[in-house]
């Protein structure tokens, strides 16, 4: 594999640990989903595993098609709750929107752990893995709060991970 899958998943995946940086933070995340997906693309067809990317944007879709439905559920429970109008309905769909929100980050990062686990297979750098035992037990975790911050670190370790594999150990 090239340099260039290095490049684009170092830099990715460190946009992603900028996600936190106030009022810009979303759009780095989102660039550094994009990036990170091409450099896994890149990845999976070198290898000849094209499956590799599918089961990382199936964790991606999972992740952000289910934080959406939760998070819609649950603005929509707390607003009838807020006005008053919604009584008990209202805050069971508060509850099922948060447990949408959170079921669905366990299961794509789940994925997208798998993903991780295989790139650190084939490259011999094991911070791979490690990050995505990282993500995922950070998606575990979040309802304790720890777990963004697990999160956090398994960004921090993937982003070093693409840093320091040498282009010849990506290279079959």
């Amino acid at each position: 594999m090239e340099r260039g899958v290095r490049l684009l998943g170092g830099f990715g995946s460190f946009l992603i640990v900028l996600s936190i940086v106030p009022y810009v933070g979303g759009l780095f995340a989102l660039v550094g989903l994009i990036l990170l997906s091409l450099a896994i693309k890149k990845f999976a067809e070198a290898e000849g595993r094209r499956e590799l990317f599918s089961t990382f944007l199936k964790g991606i879709l999972i992740y952000m098609v289910g934080s959406l439905v939760g998070l819609l559920l649950g603005l929509g429970g707390l607003s009838s709750a807020a006005s008053g109008e919604g009584g008990l309905l209202a805050y069971f769909l508060t509850f099922v929107g948060f447990l949408v929100v959170y079921a669905s980050g366990i299961v794509g990062t789940y994925f997208m752990k798998e993903v991780f686990r295989e790139v650190a297979l084939s490259t011999g750098n094991g911070l791979f893995d490690w990050g995505g035992k990282f993500l995922f037990w950070g998606a575990l975790l979040t309802v304790i709060l720890i777990g963004a911050l697990i999160t956090w670190v398994g960004w921090i370790l993937i982003t070093v991970a693409f840093f320091t594999t040498e282009d010849n150990l990506m290279e079959h």
